[in-house]
């Protein structure tokens, strides 16, 4: 058979096996729409774990990355809640809208949903966020939250540092010298300045130049790029695990890994994965900071076989050792 072939029978596969009956909930003027998938192994579910996306336009199941990681999950007594982003999918609304308030709201919506309509109590419901969610799900985790425990992939404190890092590895993955790399780091430094001045759009074009974003990301980073999460980090009172991995290309994993190591937090466990990236891929094989469709195409090849070796194995058995209650009917 055709590899590409292949391929593209494994997704249709794959998305076929993971269909859910879609469910709307409401969140401020927007009809969201939700996707709950049961666990897969015949006994009483375990808790539900409610996915929460990092950045960008995010389908319920991430383009079919979560398929992977739910999966094992479902097989293990967890079922599933996500949704389309705001103005994804048959969402309403516009996610380059929100700021990361307005992202834990949204999450607390979506909780009080889930265990409305599928019997959860607060113990028994997780959430599991990825990227910049980091600046979401750590203001959930504070005394007299709504969730049991949270599960952390990839998260950064500040949002400025996390894209000054981002900025140098990334002219240096572009083969950029020393001196290239501080130039493109000043450069940054200045735009970090310009935009906190507020700025009207215009202002910013004309800043910018050919390197302009558009008006709606412009006002969504304008409206979020002084997000810090080291304050939440001090009222963290919920289970949480969190995850980096040793190579990523995007946010500087081993500093998040040794302010926890310095900040101890009984409440949180910090780990970092080997041969492990942004994603939780496997860096040896997904060396770049972007998700193309090439890197899209090598994950449905490889399934679960693209993840760093520990990352599944090391969720399933913090899991297990919450010893959850089962949710009552």
């Amino acid at each position: 058979m055709n590899r590409f072939i292949a391929v593209v029978l494994f997704t249709l596969s794959s998305l076929s096996y993971s269909y859910s009956a879609e469910v709307m909930f409401a969140h401020n003027n927007a009809n969201l729409s939700g996707h709950y998938l049961e666990n897969t192994n015949d006994k009483p579910t375990k808790a539900v774990l409610i996915f929460v996306h990092g950045d960008g336009a995010m389908s319920y199941d991430a383009d079919g990355y979560y398929n992977l990681i739910w999966e094992p999950l479902r097989a293990n007594g967890y079922a599933i809640f996500s949704w389309d982003k705001p103005g994804v999918g048959n969402s309403t609304g516009n996610w380059l809208n929100q700021t990361m308030t307005e992202r834990q709201s949204e999450v607390l919506a979506a909780v009080e949903f889930v265990q409305q309509q599928y019997h959860f109590t607060d113990s028994n419901t997780g959430l599991m966020g990825f990227s910049q969610a980091g600046w979401v799900l750590p203001a959930l985790s504070k005394q007299n939250a709504k969730v049991g425990f949270v599960i952390g992939v990839g998260f950064a404190t500040n949002w400025i540092e996390q894209g000054e890092y981002y900025t140098a590895v990334n002219r240096q993955l572009e083969g950029g010298n020393s001196q290239q790399i501080q130039q493109a780091l000043t450069q940054y430094k200045k735009e970090i300045t310009f935009l906190k001045q507020s700025p009207s759009y215009a202002e910013y074009s004309n800043f910018a130049g050919e390197e302009a974003m558009d008006q709606d990301r412009f006002e969504f980073v304008l409206n979020n790029f002084k997000s810090d999460a080291k304050q939440d980090y001090l009222s963290v009172r919920v289970p949480s695990l969190y995850l980096w991995g040793e190579k990523d290309l995007n946010v500087d994993a081993k500093k998040e890994f040794e302010y926890w190591q310095n900040n101890e937090n009984h409440f949180v466990t910090p780990m970092l994965i080997a041969n492990a990236s942004h994603a939780m891929l496997k860096a040896d094989k997904f060396d770049h900071q972007s998700f193309g469709a090439l890197q899209w195409l090598k994950l449905m090849w490889l399934e679960q076989e693209a993840f760093a070796e520990s990352f599944l194995p090391t969720i399933l058995t913090w899991l297990d050792e919450l010893k959850l209650e089962p949710p009552t009917n």
